[in-house]
């Protein structure tokens, strides 16, 4: 699986990765991904080992966004389920230097197309802090519509926390 858009290659993580990968345990606003950075290989494998499967129904699949020109990390994105909604969710993060470029709505599209050419499923989901309006700006770019506030519990953290929840039906 590889995805190319204008600006970006989509792919799978591999082994050679990890620098990178790391890079990306430091986003704060992904706890549970900066939870993981005393472990980072073994996070990085994990990613992997569920390529094997590519199930994001009751999974997840995570892949590495890369500048199509410097072939530079600049974030993740991925879909799986939704820990507390089991509900497929589209999630993403970049890292803060290629913030505000639309980089996250390029390869948002980008990975909710390419789900429903080989997926099966009626909707995606996406979720956002109520604070998080770039985000919420992102998935409405993306085609994704404003359903209602939810308080959801974050599983890794074990504390709930005020979404927005948002869903996209093919046409």
């Amino acid at each position: 699986m590889k995805i190319e858009t204008d600006r970006l290659i989509i792919r799978p993580f591999k082994k050679d990765d990890l620098p990178d990968f790391k890079k990306l345990l430091d986003i704060q606003e992904v706890t549970g991904w900066t939870m993981q950075k005393n472990r980072a290989e073994e996070f990085l494998d994990w990613h992997i080992e569920r390529y094997s499967q590519m199930d994001i129904v009751s999974s997840v699949v995570c892949f590495g966004i890369f500048d199509k020109e410097t072939r530079q990390i600049i974030g993740s994105v991925g879909v799986g389920e939704h820990d507390d909604l089991q509900e497929t969710e589209l999630f993403y993060s970049l890292l803060s230097e290629a913030r505000g470029k639309g980089y996250a709505t390029e390869a948002a599209k980008a990975v909710t197309d390419w789900v429903f050419v080989n997926y099966e499923i009626p909707y995606i989901i996406g979720t956002t802090v109520v604070d998080n309006i770039k985000s919420q700006h992102v998935l409405e770019r993306c085609g994704y519509k404003f359903v209602e506030n939810k308080t959801l519990l974050v599983h890794i953290e074990n504390k709930s926390y005020d979404f927005k929840y948002y869903r996209y039906t093919p046409i």
